[in-house]
């Protein structure tokens, strides 16, 4: 009986065990934050669905660092300068930047997409002119928010549904956007590759009326210019990109045919959060995710069988005592192999077989004094008395 208990508390201390190994296997590491735009950021105004998209086509490139200072893990971001941006295998991608680009990191992008790069920006009200400026591109963007007489809802949804038949727009025939401006072109230069309708305007004077003097569309909403040997792809809305948006018309296409063609024939996408303002640090935090591995739930179920039998029966100290007994056995053979294998390992001395008569006449060289009739009766008695002791 006292045994038993025994077994009761130490089968309550393994279920302890298990519970809290199963809990930290359903738990893992987040980076997180709530800041507009960002890929670490899984709410609604994120776009972590985007960088989610990256990875599981296997091009995701981590561009942070992570810090330890004492009992916290702070996150610090990597700057253009410190990204290994190779311009025929890397896609750079910027969605909604913040924080003005200077002119070097503007002729490190400049560099990097004469070199053959492509460059993926998505801005509207930002600071993205700033790098276009500093890489000497022709593009630019309007900075006027786009109204458009083709909506959902009011004006500022404006539903966009004039493409050019390209793959970043395959499948797509309506887009809604949030708050969208336009682009600026040189048409010698870059593609249109998306335009509002004729019922659209800029909206110069932010008063959300169409009013005398305030430019008309079609505007380009999204467009392509070539820059030495690569490629920018412009898109006027970047929160077109982001989680809540996914869900209407063919935002998700899109989205995915953009992340489609930054990653094609490529082998690493960096996505640059350094040029935003972080008003909710970036964080480490571990979260509940209720998955289980596979592997997990095997290695739990057997646990509580072993249990169940562990109490229930004497099976698992019968099986315990007979892998110990077993255990003992095998080394004990393995120790006796071993000596004799050390016995083996010694060389034995070599010996030259000699006949009576050779023995004789040696003996006879080397002590001329001895009298040979004596000697050749102890060799031959000798030699009986060794065939007897083999005999035997």
């Amino acid at each position: 009986m006292l045994a038993r208990l025994k077994r009761a508390y130490a089968a309550v201390a393994a279920l302890a065990i298990a519970i809290t190994l199963l809990m930290i296997s359903m738990t893992a590491p987040v980076v997180s934050t709530t800041a507009d735009f960002s890929i670490y950021n899984s709410g609604w105004n994120g776009t972590s669905k985007l960088a989610v998209h990256t990875f599981q086509l296997g091009k995701f490139v981590p561009t942070f660092e992570t810090q330890s200072s004492g009992t916290e893990i702070t996150i610090a971001q990597q700057s253009l300068e410190d990204m290994n941006l190779e311009p025929t295998t890397s896609s750079l991608v910027i969605i909604g930047p913040q924080k003005a680009f200077t002119a070097a990191e503007g002729k490190i992008v400049g560099d990097f997409v004469r070199g053959g790069g492509r460059l993926l920006l998505a801005d509207d009200f930002g600071s993205g002119n700033s790098l276009l400026k500093g890489m000497n591109a022709t593009s630019r963007f309007s900075n006027d928010l786009v109204l458009d007489l083709a909506f959902d809802k009011q004006p500022e949804f404006a539903v966009v549904f004039d493409f050019v038949k390209d793959p970043t727009t395959a499948n797509v025939t309506t887009v809604l956007m949030n708050y969208p401006s336009s682009l600026l072109v040189n048409s010698s230069t870059t593609e249109v590759l998306a335009r509002s309708s004729v019922g659209s305007w800029l909206d110069t004077n932010g008063d959300r009326l169409r009013e005398w003097g305030e430019p008309g569309g079609p505007f380009p909403m999204m467009a392509r210019e070539t820059l030495g040997q690569g490629t920018i792809l412009l898109l006027s809305d970047p929160s077109v990109l982001i989680n809540s948006m996914s869900g209407y018309m063919d935002n998700s296409i899109l989205t995915n045919n953009l992340i489609d063609y930054v990653c094609q024939g490529r082998t690493g996408v960096m996505f640059d959060e350094s040029h935003r303002n972080f008003f909710d640090p970036i964080s480490v935090t571990m979260v509940f995710t209720g998955k289980m591995s596979d592997n997990a739930k095997i290695a739990i179920a057997g646990l509580a069988l072993l249990i169940t039998l562990w109490i229930t029966t004497d099976l698992v100290d019968l099986a315990l005592s007979f892998l110990v007994s077993q255990t003992r056995k095998l080394l004990r053979t393995l120790t006796r192999l071993t000596r004799v294998d050390r016995l083996w390992k010694k060389e034995a001395p070599t010996r030259t077989q000699m006949s009576d008569d050779e023995i004789i006449d040696r003996i006879a060289k080397e002590h001329p004094e001895w009298r040979i009739g004596l000697v050749r009766y102890l060799v031959r008695a000798n030699r009986r008395h060794a065939g007897a002791t083999e005999k035997r």
